[in-house]
């Protein structure tokens, strides 16, 4: 892997220039490179005081090379290059000569990456304010190699310092914009890793891919040998954990990996590998094994990269991905085909001029972007679809029998409508495909109540739809219109006799921005050929979906939309103008109102917020047993332990029996061991249409058995209905259960629903401004927040600076991770741009043009 730092101090990396630090059998000395240093007339070797000078800004003779030269020039970055687990155990178990050989695969894998960089990430400013960017003619980079981790594990790895100092093509020189270096760290940790994967190859070793097919291991090195020397990795793990940091390879795991470093002890390497190879010994794992595993008359052979398979990746989860995304996933399939990073830059060429790849130009931070054909055919598909139906004037309902229905609904309700409410009805009875946009507890449902009665008094049906279960029972709840998932909605659309049952049929899709584009398209396919109506109904600042997102907000700009902004669902002012405030990225001013009103809990660790959220939740229900409540949490690695706490409560309670039987469960494609009892609440997570299970589905557990290896459930569902199965029966290809406890929300599955009572929401600093946004506007009367402190500090940079945590700048890191936007856009949003760029670019020449005519003339 590849970690990125800021030097913040030179002198503990100046200690590591030491050249006594290298005596005595210690770590090898540092090396000089980079086109910079080569610039310079830098030897190989390093020494302290050229070392000293060129990171405060010298030159090695102690000329200034940039302005701030000094003690208060920034030094610059240490690139950190980690051989995986299986290549470290190699090289301490190996012998001296094929260690020295792993170290020079090692060496040159460095090199590789730095000369990427230096190709691709390496830029200065100049001119007025710093505005233009140039490329630099290279890098100056001090590596070092060393042997262990900060608990004396094996782990061969290298710093890559690059100082903040490089020529520019002029001769003259310019410290480096390290933006670039955090967009291309990706693809960079690709091209080290792929180049240190043909260097073994080459020494008669065998990789093969792990994690998804990101990375590799060594063949043949037992994953018990690597976990008995994790010390460090299980440290780190553990401070992770305390931050509620899932990402390792992130700027707080990077942090946290910086900060929980033991004191550098100095190193002898012979007393080491003698120490190492001892316990490994006993562990089994010796030299012969190494032996066994090596293949040194085997020359390997270079195979052509997949480019299908690129392109294929590259869309699976977004329609539009940057050169830098090119570049990493081209690296990642070059591990394990023995190409050079030159093949990698053919290779690239090759996509970029394959036909299947469409450029949209420039991104919002200047990143060349880039879609697929086939993807741009599915949205030109999806706009086509939109068009066709748009156009359908079927569904176009008379004015008087939607006045008529929505002052039926006044009657009924007790109250009437607000202009912007009755404007939404109108908008969405025009057409074959209407779109309401209304910002969380506006009164969107209010609305649909009101186009329900409309068409069902012209003799059309109305059926509503939304991703999870849970939305389609609120739905139903607050429309009175017949609901189900859009898994259940397709699977019906799907049979023979569709457009005899959908025909003269409204469907309405609520939370329409979670759906998918191309699952969009198959939804308006179906209705399209069954000649419904579809309505979708959702707001584009809400959560996106998961993948290929941004068709609702696209669709709204294109064709036009009914937008309903008012906020009725909170009872009281300050909290409704909380909830604008949130959506509006306004996070700081909400932050405020929830801190004066002591609803914003900032704990001392994950664990300390987790417990502290289930305590006031239990509090506040044992005090509003007629209320109700919701416990939020953007991921299951939060949900999963509030779960637990929420269970220990009600067993405490004696609301829950004691069989405690436990299952490996499966969710959202993550594996958790979950424990059932009698009275548990539970969610299911896969449709199954045979014993009619949806996604989403809850219910109570009214007995459950441990019957051999197997467990049978049953549960009454909160319809009423009573089902029971066993866990072989609705279990995937691993024997995982598709059923995990219900006592605790992501917030993406909570979007849509609306809580009577108070919310509990655990924040983690990953949740972005819709995700805020969503999980702060559930709640019908307060939404209490729970923040781990110590992830707040490390975002901040202040524990990294060993500064005393203050609650202003903990509040001003919380409001910038709320306000960031993460949305996802179509690719035919760049290309509508584009269009209009150029007609205003030809707008603009025809009226010089007969500017310039009419001058003449005159």
């Amino acid at each position: 892997m590849m970690s990125m730092n800021a030097i913040n101090s030179i002198a503990y990396y100046a200690e590591l220039a030491k050249e006594d630090y290298y005596t005595g059998g210690g770590e090898p000395p540092g090396k000089w490179r980079g086109l910079g240093a080569r610039t310079l007339g830098l030897p190989s070797l390093i020494d302290t005081t050229s070392y000293r000078r060129i990171f405060n800004g010298f030159g090695p003779d102690g000329t200034p090379l940039c302005e701030n030269a000094g003690d208060n020039h920034r030094a610059g970055w240490d690139l950190t290059f980690s051989a995986p687990k299986s290549v470290s155990m190699l090289w301490a178990r190996a012998d001296e000569t094929t260690r020295k050989a792993i170290q020079q695969a090692q060496q040159k894998a460095v090199e590789e990456a730095l000369a990427f960089i230096e190709q691709h990430a390496a830029y200065t400013r100049r001119g007025k304010g710093g505005h233009l960017q140039e490329r630099v003619a290279g890098l100056i980079a001090a590596t070092f190699e060393h042997s262990t981790s900060r608990a004396q594990d094996p782990q061969l790895h290298t710093h890559c310092l690059i100082a903040n100092l490089a020529p520019r093509s002029d001769g003259t020189w310019g410290t480096l914009e390290s933006k670039h270096f955090f967009l291309w760290q990706m693809a960079s940790g690709a091209i080290y890793r792929a180049a240190l994967a043909n260097g073994l190859r080459e020494l008669g070793f065998e990789v093969e891919a792990v994690e998804g097919h990101k990375h590799f291991e060594v063949k043949g090195i037992c994953q018990s040998i690597c976990q008995f020397f994790s010390k460090r990795a299980e440290a780190i793990r553990a401070q992770m954990e305390a931050m509620g940091v899932s990402n390792a390879a992130s700027k707080v795991g990077d942090t946290i990996t910086l900060n929980s470093r033991d004191y550098k002890r100095a190193v002898d390497r012979p007393k080491l590998f003698a120490s190492w190879q001892a316990d490994m010994d006993r562990q089994g794992f010796k030299a012969a094994n190494i032996e066994a595993i090596r293949q040194p008359d085997v020359l390997p052979i270079p195979e052509p990269l997949p480019l299908q398979h690129i392109l294929d990746k590259l869309i699976e989860s977004q329609a539009v991905f940057r050169l830098q995304d090119i570049y990493a996933a081209v690296g990642v399939e070059a591990q394990f085909n023995h190409v050079s990073r030159l093949d990698i830059e053919d290779t690239v060429r090759e996509l970029l001029s394959d036909n299947a790849m469409v450029s949209l130009g420039l991104d919002t931070c200047n990143n060349r972007i880039y879609t697929t054909k086939d993807m741009l055919a599915i949205e030109q598909a999806l706009l086509r679809h939109a068009d066709n139906m748009h156009a359908n004037s079927h569904y176009q309902l008379a004015d008087k029998a939607i006045e008529q229905a929505i002052a039926q609904q006044g009657q009924q309700q007790g109250f009437a409508l607000s202009d912007e409410q009755v404007e939404a009805v109108f908008s969405v009875c025009q057409s074959g495909l209407d779109i309401i946009q209304g910002r969380a507890g506006a009164g969107k449902s209010t609305s649909m109540q009101a186009m329900r009665l409309a068409y069902e008094s012209q003799g059309f049906s109305v059926k509503g739809a939304t991703v999870a279960r849970q939305a389609a029972q609120q739905l139903e709840k607050d429309t009175g219109i017949e609901s189900t998932t859009l898994a259940s909605l397709l699977n019906e659309l799907g049979k023979g006799n569709s457009e005899a049952k959908f025909k003269d049929t409204v469907i309405l899709l609520d939370e329409a921005g979670q759906l998918a584009t191309p699952d969009l398209l198959q939804l308006m396919q179906a209705a399209h050929k069954a000649g419904a109506k579809l309505v979708l109904v959702g707001e584009q600042q809400q959560m996106d979906a998961i993948s290929h997102g941004g068709s609702l907000r696209f669709l709204s700009q294109r064709q036009g939309c009914a937008r309903i902004n008012t906020i009725r669902r909170q009872r009281e002012a300050w909290a409704r103008t909380a909830v604008n405030d949130l959506r509006g990225g306004n996070a700081k001013a909400a932050l405020d109102s929830f801190q004066g009103r002591g609803l914003l809990h900032i704990e001392q660790d994950s664990q300390t917020a987790r417990a502290q959220l289930v305590k006031h939740w239990q509090a506040y229900t044992e005090a509003n047993p007629d209320k109700e409540s919701m416990i939020m949490a953007q991921r299951w690695k939060d949900v999963k332990p509030l779960n637990d706490l929420v269970r220990k409560v009600y067993q405490d309670q004696g609301k829950l029996g004691t069989e405690n039987i436990l299952a490996e469960c499966v969710v959202s494609n993550q594996s958790l061991y979950f424990a059932f009892s009698k009275g548990e609440r539970v969610r299911f997570t896969k449709n199954d249409y045979q014993r009619d299970f949806t996604n989403g589905q809850q219910g109570t557990v009214t007995q459950v058995l441990q019957l051999g290896e197997d467990i049978r459930f049953v549960v009454k569902l909160d319809n009423g209905r009573t089902v029971s199965f066993y866990q072989s029966d609705y279990s995937d290809e691993q024997g995982r259960l598709h059923l995990v406890q219900a006592y605790a929300s992501t917030v993406y599955s909570a979007q849509g629903s609306t809580v009577d009572g108070d919310t509990f929401v655990l924040y983690t600093t990953a949740m972005d401004r819709a995700t805020s946004y969503v999980a702060g506007s559930r709640h019908k009367d307060k939404c209490h927040w729970f923040i781990n402190g110590q992830e707040l500090d490390a975002q901040s940079g202040q524990a990294d600076k060993g500064q005393t945590p203050d609650m202003a700048s903990r509040l001003k890191t919380l409001a910038r991770c709320m306000s960031i936007n993460k949305h996802k856009a179509m690719a035919s949003e760049y290309l509508a741009e584009q269009k209009t760029e150029q007609e205003a670019e030809q707008a603009t020449e025809q009226l010089t043009k007969k500017t310039n005519d009419n001058t003449l003339a005159a």
